[in-house]
């Protein structure tokens, strides 16, 4: 076989296997993954198919998704890289959007601060009747999480801890801005004793790496430590039990902002029956941390038409964050 077929033969195939990524109803492939901005910058980059090439220009084309590309013989032609993005695009309305978000955000913040501040100026509530994470932050956060950890490991105070493999206390940075909430561990994190590693994990990664995050950089947590049988929603009693371990977490942490995934996650922690739909877009609060809410990987998983909403959801929580922390 001569090496110009053989090279063209391996262009097909990676073009055909990255094709098959990002339209497979897996999720494996999201759009986010073509394009997106490297993790050491502080403003996402608009996904991939947003932005329509001009009259009379070849669309760049985007390098395989990772994981999915093939060893060819010979390489196939370097692919165009994507422009790095420092600042939001003049063309991109929805950074408009993302922005306005933010202020209103803050506004909401602060209201909701004062009002707190008031009530217990004058004697009408105390700081935990008006949500707000009472006592000082440790010196050592680290440390703290550590004997919390030690202490949650062995928990026996619902049911659960007769079924488990393995208690999920969370990971991350005990420094993180960014708390995200699921609601209970999977197969995966049950036999692995960490949270979010499975298909839905992976998902979430490169979720965050579009944001300009690590997992490193953030905390990841459930509402529960240890998984219902069958995945089902935790029941209330299991919630009573476990969630103050929940809030010694987020009062060693003090994360600026709480992202939940999922409806069970977001009803749970702000007590709630609202719909999953009417809390995407708007800021809630948990203690006196403002909550975001989105879909949970795992639903994106099996609802790729999703994943752009959530994509819209994270570019306002970045957003967010980026007027929190300067």
């Amino acid at each position: 076989m001569s090496a110009p077929r053989e090279d063209s033969r391996a262009a097909v195939a990676a073009e055909l296997l990255k094709w098959i990524g990002q339209h497979d109803p897996d999720g494996s492939g999201w759009f986010l993954d073509e394009g997106a901005p490297a993790v050491s910058e502080q403003v996402p980059a608009p996904p991939a198919e947003a932005a329509a090439p001009a009259a009379g220009t070849a669309a760049p084309t985007a390098p395989a998704t990772p994981g999915k590309s093939p060893e060819p013989a010979a390489p196939a032609a370097p692919a165009a890289p994507a422009t790095p993005v420092t600042a939001p695009a003049d063309d991109d309305p929805f950074a408009a959007e993302c922005a306005a978000f933010a202020d209103r955000a803050l506004k909401a913040i602060a209201d909701r601060r004062a009002e707190q501040k008031t009530m217990c100026d004058l004697g009408l509530a105390d700081a935990d009747a008006t949500g707000a994470l009472s006592g000082p932050a440790p010196d050592d956060p680290v440390a703290a999480l550590d004997a919390l950890r030690a202490e949650v490991l062995p928990c026996t105070a619902c049911g659960l801890h007769a079924t488990r493999t393995n208690t999920v206390f969370g990971a991350g940075s005990p420094r993180a801005d960014l708390m995200i909430i699921g609601e209970a561990p999977g197969r995966d994190e049950d036999l692995q004793g960490e949270p979010f590693v499975g298909r839905s994990g992976q998902l979430l990664t490169k979720i965050l790496a579009a944001i300009g995050l690590a997992r490193e950089e953030v905390y990841i947590g459930n509402i529960l430590k240890c998984r219902p049988p069958d995945n089902r929603d935790p029941l209330p009693p299991e919630v009573l039990a476990c969630e103050p371990h929940l809030r010694r977490q987020l009062a060693i942490i003090r994360p600026r902002v709480i992202c939940c995934l999922g409806r069970v996650a977001a009803q749970t922690l702000l007590r709630t029956s609202t719909s999953l739909s009417r809390m995407r877009g708007d800021v809630h609060f948990y203690q006196d941390i403002p909550v975001m809410v989105t879909y949970h990987p795992a639903y994106l998983l099996r609802n790729p038409a999703a994943k752009r909403d959530t994509w819209n959801d994270v570019r306002k929580l970045r957003a967010l964050m980026d007027k929190l922390i300067s």
